[in-house]
C-alpha cells in the first residue's frame, strides 16, 4: 500500500503542472457539455462488442457515467484542481470496473472526448482542454494500478465506537431494522448522546457500506435497504430528547443536499445537530433544483445555508448556488457553510466553491455555525 501512496502522491504532483484553463475555454466547456454528452454517447454506443466492455450492464449506466463525466470536468475546469481531477478518476476506475466495466471502456471514453471537444469547441480551446485528457490517457494504466490496489479512504473510528458501530453496521447489511433501531434507541437518551451517535456510529457506518457498494462487496439494494433503515431510524429518535433549546435561538438556517445530490443523510444529521442546537431549521432533503432553493432562500432569508455534497460531479451545482447568492444583494451576506465526502477527501476544496467555511463533521459544523451566530 506505501507504493500506491507513492505512485498516487507521484501523479498528484505531475498533475499540479497541467495547464490553467482559463474562464474562456472553462465556459465554452460548459456550453457546449450537452452536445458533447450525445456525441460521447453515440459514439460509445456504436463501438462493437460495447456490452461485453461496459459487463453487459445496461447502456443508462454507461449513459450516467457520461453525462456525470461532463459535470466533473467542468468543476476541474473552472477550479484547475487537479489533486480532485487525479483522486475521482482512479475512484470512477474502481467504482466502475468493480461493477463489470473493462478497464479499455476508459480509453474509449477519453479518447472520445477529445473527440467530442475538436467536434464543438475552437481549436485553442480544444487544444487546452484535450491537454488534460492526453494526460489522463498516459496515466490509464497508473490509474488501473489503483484502482485495483483497494486504498480507500474509511472514517477512523475510536476503539470507545468500534463495538457499537460494526453491531449497528452489521444490522444495516443485514436489513435487520428492529436491531439497528434498538441500538440506536439505547444509545441516544439525550441531544448529546445522538450527536454521538451520528458521528462515531452512523457517519462512518454509511462510508464504509459506500465503499462495500463501490468495491461489488454489496448489491445496489443492500446500500439502499442500508440507507433506508438509516433514514427511519433518524426519523425517530431525532426528536423527542431532553434539549432545552425553548428560550435559545442562534438564528434561521436552511440546510440541504446539494442539487442533484441524491446523498440525504449527512445533510439530514446537520439538520438535526443545528435544531437541537438552537438554530431554527429548514431541512430540504436531497436533489434540491437550484432554481427553486433560491427562491425558498428569498422567502426564508436566512443568517445560514449549509450545503452536502457527497459526489464530485455535483460540485458545480453547488458553486452555482453560493454565486447566485453572492451575485444578489438581499443574499450575499448569508453564510455559507459546506461539507459532505469529497471535501474530506481533498483538502482546501471547498475554498473554490465560494463558501464562508467548511466543516468535515457534525462537531464542527456544530462549533463553526455557533461562531457565526455570535459575530
Amino acid at each position: 500500500m506505501d507504493k500506491i501512496n507513492r505512485l498516487m502522491d507521484e501523479i498528484i504532483k505531475e498533475a499540479s503542472s497541467l495547464p490553467f484553463i482559463t474562464l474562456k475555454t472553462a465556459t465554452a466547456h460548459h456550453v457546449h457539455t450537452p452536445d458533447m454528452v450525445i456525441y460521447v454517447n453515440s459514439a460509445l454506443t456504436t463501438t462493437p462488442d460495447i456490452y461485453r466492455i461496459i459487463g453487459n450492464n445496461p447502456l443508462s449506466m454507461m449513459y450516467d457515467n457520461h453525462k456525470h463525466h461532463a459535470a466533473f470536468m467542468s468543476t476541474v475546469f473552472n477550479t484547475s484542481n487537479y489533486e480532485l481531477l487525479v483522486r475521482t478518476v482512479s475512484w470512477v476506475y474502481r467504482a466502475y470496473h468493480t461493477h463489470g466495466f473493462q478497464f479499455d471502456y476508459f480509453l474509449l471514453e477519453l479518447n472520445a472526448w477529445i473527440r467530442a471537444n475538436n467536434e464543438y469547441l475552437d481549436k485553442k480551446d480544444a487544444d487546452a482542454i484535450n491537454v488534460i485528457y492526453e494526460w489522463l490517457i498516459s496515466r490509464h494504466n497508473d490509474m488501473i494500478s489503483i484502482a485495483l490496489s483497494g486504498i480507500e479512504y474509511a472514517l477512523p473510528v475510536s476503539e470507545n465506537w468500534l463495538e457499537l458501530k460494526n453491531n449497528f453496521q452489521s444490522a444495516l447489511l443485514d436489513g435487520d431494522h428492529r436491531k439497528a433501531l434498538e441500538l440506536a434507541m439505547e444509545s441516544t437518551k439525550t441531544d448529546s448522546e445522538l450527536e454521538n451517535f451520528y458521528l462515531h456510529i452512523i457517519q462512518p457506518s454509511m462510508y464504509e457500506i459506500g465503499m462495500m457498494w463501490e468495491k461489488a462487496e454489496i448489491s445496489v439494494a443492500q446500500e439502499h435497504l442500508a440507507s433506508a433503515i438509516v433514514g427511519r431510524i433518524m426519523a425517530s429518535v431525532s426528536s423527542g430528547k431532553d434539549n432545552d433549546i425553548i428560550n435559545k435561538s442562534c438564528g434561521r438556517a436552511i440546510v440541504t443536499a446539494s442539487p442533484n445530490e441524491f446523498h440525504e443523510i449527512g445533510a439530514w444529521m446537520i439538520a438535526d445537530t443545528l435544531e437541537h442546537d438552537g438554530w431554527d431549521v429548514r431541512y430540504l432533503g436531497a436533489n434540491m433544483p437550484k432554481e427553486d432553493l433560491i427562491l425558498f432562500i428569498k422567502s426564508f432569508i436566512p443568517d445560514l445555508l449549509a450545503i452536502s455534497v457527497t459526489m464530485p460531479f455535483n460540485l458545480s451545482y453547488s458553486k452555482e448556488v453560493i454565486a447566485q447568492l453572492r451575485s444578489d444583494n438581499e443574499l450575499k451576506n448569508i453564510k455559507v457553510m459546506i461539507g459532505g465526502r469529497v471535501f474530506n477527501e481533498t483538502p482546501r476544496l471547498w475554498e473554490s466553491t465560494g463558501a464562508d467555511g467548511f466543516a468535515p463533521n457534525l462537531e464542527e459544523a456544530k462549533s463553526l455555525a455557533r461562531r457565526w451566530a455570535t459575530i
